[in-house]
């Protein structure tokens, strides 16, 4: 075995990293340069948390095998919890869209869109934790959705094609593990579908900090020329992107 898979071997020894799919994790690891070990296991347990495992509280990774459904268990994911007052309003914008859904960083997304009324006719999912996939997976199976859901780095994989593809708060991850891998990604999404939604939370992840617009993102689009709206809602700003 070689040094960086030993130094990913330590990283994912704890439990909230220990789900999340080791190809990732060894993509981290290898943009990621410190001559002391500690540290760099440190540095990219700090850039996980940022792009995945920050989302969930550590008991979810602890017993998600044997966690009950209820009503409520799509609130244990914090960005879903986040956006309970504006699902009602993004479920009918989904819908007036079309009836397959591919969701990339897709989290809990497919139980919250099912509490408010809405279960795609196909649901294609994308997440790099593991645990987050076979929970939804388990999900989908006992409520009889037509759904598949993959433990994958997205920027590595052909994606697959639907009505809608829904990427929310995910270009600021991308950007943060691979500067540019938001156009990649759009230039292959455009292929695949007729309608984006994305979205920017406009809160730093602890609340206290207002984010700036993503005009960064802005350009791309008008770079690809893709239209677009845009709508704040909540904490969050979203993207309608029309083919």
């Amino acid at each position: 075995m070689d040094f960086v898979s030993e130094i990913v071997k330590k990283v994912i020894e704890k439990k909230p990293y220990s789900c999340i799919d080791e190809r990732f994790v060894l993509k981290i690891a290898s943009k990621i340069k410190s001559n002391d070990d500690e540290e760099r296991i440190k540095l990219i347990r700090a850039k996980l948390r940022k792009i995945s495992t920050s989302m969930l509280p550590l008991s979810f990774y602890r017993k998600f095998e044997k966690i009950n459904f209820s009503e409520d268990t799509f609130k244990m994911h914090k960005s879903v919890k986040e956006r309970l007052g504006i699902y009602p309003w993004l479920v009918s914008e989904i819908k007036r869209r079309g009836n397959s859904v591919v969701d990339l960083g897709c989290g809990f997304n497919l139980l919250a869109l099912k509490h408010f009324g809405f279960v795609p006719k196909y649901y294609i999912g994308y997440d790099v934790d593991c645990a987050v996939v076979k929970f939804v997976e388990r999900f989908a199976k006992e409520n009889k959705i037509n759904a598949e859901i993959f433990c994958s780095d997205i920027s590595d994989i052909g994606l697959g094609e639907g009505d809608v593809y829904l990427c929310l708060k995910l270009f600021d991850a991308l950007e943060d593990y691979e500067y540019g891998t938001t156009k990649k990604i759009l230039e292959v999404i455009r292929e695949k579908t007729n309608h984006i939604i994305a979205s920017f939370s406009t809160k730093s992840m602890g609340g206290k900090k207002t984010l700036k617009e993503r005009q960064w993102f802005e350009i791309i689009l008008n770079e690809l020329k893709m239209g677009f709206v845009k709508e704040k809602k909540g904490n969050e700003i979203f993207y309608f992107i029309d083919l």
